[in-house]
């Protein structure tokens, strides 16, 4: 894939950690971008932009490295970090 790619870490602050509403909050947010967005849990790695892949990956207080690449990786990186932050809220 074209482009560069990027990571941070996010922490996950959500009592039930990653369950449905976040997890389709995630999805939604990543499928608006053409980059490649992988999130990774220890030995789990998900591609966010499928839901399935992402249920019940994360409990309350994990830590999380959220990996994109391609050409927009930046901008949807900044964008996950900022729902992390926001605690999923809209």
């Amino acid at each position: 894939m074209d482009g560069q790619s990027v990571s941070r870490t996010v922490t996950v602050r959500l009592e039930h950690g990653l369950h449905l509403v976040p997890c389709s909050k995630l999805v939604k947010l990543v499928n608006g971008f053409g980059c490649e967005v992988r999130v990774r849990n220890g030995s789990k790695l998900a591609d966010a932009k499928n839901i399935f892949d992402l249920m019940g990956m994360a409990a309350f207080g994990d830590q999380l490295e959220v990996i994109a690449s391609g050409d927009d990786a930046e901008a949807a990186l900044a964008k996950i970090v900022q729902l992390f932050e926001s605690n999923f809220a809209e």
